[in-house]
Order: structure tokens, then C-alpha cells, then sequence
């Protein structure tokens, strides 16, 4: 009988993984903040790569009674920290867009603890040097009325920096000496793993980007997750570097219209899944491939400009890692600034390092599970079809059994033109008609 492989079927396609009753996924609707302002040479005391373009957001509820703060989504760093002195921000129009974000005030909590300690910490754009509180988060949604007694920064100095950073990489007990985030919402019950999903969305599309804590949602991706070892410490060599959320990425390549698809020679390399880099940061060799046969206009003013009529076309910058490939539409991975300008998303990593960056010119493209309990990775084609999230459970290779519900267009360019793909299925089963006639 056929009866029970075709239910397994039906049960696996619908994404029915078991979940274990009590925590329920918490999401947050990301904010998109677009900073549209191109740099000219008379702003060489900026590098364009201080300046982002698109930056996403969460909106955390801060102490007792709450109060409303933006934090940038930071899959890059470790720590939370508020409150950016937001005269030093690298543009005006970012210290303008940092006044409106919100600020914590300590003095008007009821809950809050000076912990009498202080940090500072460097970005790939911007520091900042903080003190350390503790207070309550409110959790909407979740059977918990807040996170208690939270740790996080209060920014005392800082430049180049126009919002707070949420940072959700690993915490206690690889980069941290208390728990951060992502193990309080572990610890107090909120989630079932150290574990979390992101989609950007389209950068057509406002609203269309969320982050789930403790699940995913099927319909924000097409097809399988492929699992992926989160690989060990990789930055510079170091093999006691702090934990980060890196993967093997195998080649990068090219669908151009009117080319053969192309990739470019290059070993297999630890790639940073990193939401809070606008920009992704490839070997030179790499870069120089792609902005050859892309005719670029060269390197001018920290970018590689591109005509804004490309984002029309039908191409991809492919990425492969094993058996998935994320094909990054042209209309995804070029940025437009005011006055008409638009740069390709890629930069050349610097020599002495050894980082590989998928920033959020790659992840708008890309849906990735980053599960820590298991130090595993997830990832599928991005598609938006609505919403329906699922309960991550903590057992290893979870996310694996879920299916997306979206088809790959949805809300997402394609990178090819469907006549491309239909018309040589077309052809064959016109050849084979006339065969059998």
C-alpha cells in the first residue's frame, strides 16, 4: 500500500515538525531605516563604509514603566547596549534619525540597577564606551509580562554610532561573563533553545522583515533548511577568538543574461552571517571578478558605482554553499542613494584578515535559523507569503524539518526571467510530440 509514504509526504511538506508545549516563538517586526545620502568627495573625512545605507531595527520596552528604544539587529556582536551620543554620529541625517530612536533614562525606572562596571567596544564602523545596568525588557506576545533584571550598556561616550546595537551572538560562556540576550530569553523560559530565525525582506518592502525568537516562520522562505556547522572561532587566525556565527561558503559566482553562469575559482572559506554589516566583504580576487564582468564604474568615493538601470535586470550574484545555492537578485544587491547614484553591495575584505562578511546585501536574499544550543546554522531562499510561526524545539537539527510555504517569487525578483526557464522544458516537450505523432 501507498496510503502511509503519501501521508508522510502531506505531514513533511506542511512543515509539521513537533513542538514540546510552554514556550511559544516571540517575533519582533524589524525596522527598516534608510540613511539615502550618498558620500561625495567633499565628505573625504568619511568612508563610505561608515555610513549605512539600510539599517534594521528592533524596538525594545526598557524598564519600569517601559520605555521605547530602537536598537539595531546585530547578528555580528555579543552585547546589548542604549543610548549613543547621537552628536557624533558619522552624518547629520543619522544624528537626526538617532534623536528620534529613543533613549533609556535610568532615573525614570523604578527597576534599575548599576551593576558598577564599564566596557567599551569597537565596530567595523564607530565605538563606544559604556556603563553597565540591569532592568527589565518587556516581552510582547510572550506568557511572560518581561525579561527581569536584563544586563546591557548605557552608552557614555561614543562616535560614528547613530542607535544602540542589539547584539545576539553567543554569550555566556563563550564571549561574555553574564548572560545576554539571547541566553535570557533562554534561561527565563521565553524560548526552548538558544535559538533564533531572521529574514530581512526586501528592501522594496517596509514591512516585511522579523525575527523570531525560539522559532521560525514557514512563510518566510521557500523550500528545505539546509543544516550547516557553525564553524569555530575564525577571525584573523585566533583559535580563543570570540564565538561568532560563521559558515562555510564554497564559491561565489555569476548569472549575467546572455552569459553562461559563471563562478569564480576560490577554495571553500569561513563566511560571517552578520545583519548588522550593510555591505558584504569578499576576497579581492572575487571582487575584481565581479566588478569586471558587472562594468562597473569603478572604484570612486569607497563604492563600486553601477548604473541604477541594473537593478532591472534579470541577474544574480550566487552564492553556494554545498548543495544550496542563494542566487542574490541584481534589484537586492545594488543600493541607491540620492541624486541617482547606486553601488554594488560587495567591498574587498581587508588582505590581513581572514573575514569573509555576508552582510545584509547577501541575508535580504537568504532565511537563516541560528541555533546555538546545537551550534548549528539553517538556511533557505527567502520568500514572503504572510506569516506562520513554529516552535523551534532544543533537540539538534530541528529547524531541518520544517518546509517553507512560499514558491521562490514570492515577494523576492527573481534572478531569471521565467521564459528563460520555461521555454527549453517547452521546446523539449514540443520535439517529443512531434516524435510521437
Amino acid at each position: 500500500m501507498i496510503v502511509l509514504p503519501v501521508l508522510v509526504l502531506i505531514f513533511a511538506l506542511h512543515g509539521a515538525a513537533r513542538t514540546l508545549p510552554g514556550a511559544e516563538p516571540l517575533s519582533f517586526p524589524i525596522i527598516r531605516k534608510r540613511n539615502p545620502k550618498f558620500l561625495t568627495k567633499r565628505d573625504n573625512m568619511i568612508v563610505l563604509e561608515n555610513v549605512s545605507t539600510l539599517t534594521y531595527l528592533i524596538r525594545l520596552q526598557i524598564g519600569t514603566p517601559p520605555q521605547p528604544v530602537d536598537v539595531v539587529l546585530d547578528t555580528g556582536s555579543f552585547e546589548l547596549w542604549v543610548d549613543p551620543i547621537c552628536s557624533t554620529a558619522a552624518t547629520e541625517e543619522q544624528a537626526e534619525q538617532c534623536n528620534l530612536a529613543g533613549m533609556y533614562y535610568p532615573g525614570l525606572s523604578s527597576s534599575y540597577i548599576d551593576r558598577n562596571s564599564t566596557s567599551k567596544l569597537a565596530y567595523g564602523k564607530g565605538a563606544v564606551e559604556f556603563s553597565y545596568a540591569a532592568d527589565r525588557i518587556l516581552i510582547p506576545g510572550s506568557n511572560l509580562q518581561s525579561l527581569e533584571n536584563v544586563v546591557f550598556g548605557i552608552g557614555q561616550s561614543s562616535h560614528d554610532l547613530a542607535w544602540g546595537i542589539a547584539g545576539i551572538g553567543h554569550g555566556e560562556g563563550f564571549n561574555t561573563r553574564y548572560n545576554n540576550l539571547i541566553d535570557e530569553l533562554f534561561m527565563q523560559g521565553v524560548t526552548q533553545s538558544r535559538a533564533f530565525s531572521i529574514s530581512l525582506g526586501s528592501q522594496f518592502d517596509d514591512n516585511a522583515g522579523t525575527v523570531v525568537f525560539g522559532g521560525i516562520d514557514t512563510r518566510k522562505f521557500s523550500g528545505s533548511l539546509h543544516r550547516f556547522d557553525n564553524l569555530p572561532p575564525q577571525l584573523e587566525g585566533r583559535k580563543n577568538g570570540p564565538w561568532r556565527y560563521w559558515i562555510q561558503l564554497d564559491s561565489v559566482g555569476l548569472t549575467k543574461p546572455g552569459w553562461m553562469p559563471k563562478t569564480y575559482a576560490t577554495a571553500p572559506m569561513p563566511a560571517l552571517l552578520d545583519t548588522g554589516s550593510t555591505w558584504s566583504y569578499l576576497p579581492p580576487e572575487i571582487v575584481d571578478g565581479l566588478t569586471r564582468d558587472l562594468d562597473t564604474g569603478g572604484w570612486e568615493d569607497g563604492s563600486y558605482r553601477v548604473p541604477c538601470s541594473m537593478k532591472s535586470h534579470p541577474g544574480s550574484i550566487d552564492f553556494a554553499f554545498g548543495n544550496l545555492t542563494i542566487h542574490v537578485p541584481y534589484a537586492e544587491f545594488i543600493t541607491e542613494f540620492d541624486g541617482g547614484h547606486c553601488a554594488l553591495g560587495v567591498l574587498p575584505k581587508e588582505e590581513h584578515t581572514d573575514s569573509v562578511i555576508l552582510g545584509d546585501s547577501f541575508l535580504r536574499s537568504a532565511y537563516v535559523v541560528f541555533d546555538q544550543t546545537n551550534q548549528e546554522l539553517f538556511l533557505a531562499r527567502s520568500a514572503h507569503c504572510g506569516t506562520n510561526k513554529k516552535t523551534l524545539s532544543p533537540e539538534a537539527g530541528a529547524a531541518s524539518r520544517f518546509i517553507g510555504e512560499c514558491h521562490h517569487a514570492d515577494g523576492i525578483p527573481s534572478p531569471l526571467p521565467m521564459g528563460l526557464v520555461v521555454a527549453p522544458f517547452a521546446l523539449v516537450f514540443w520535439i517529443v510530440g512531434l516524435l510521437l505523432c
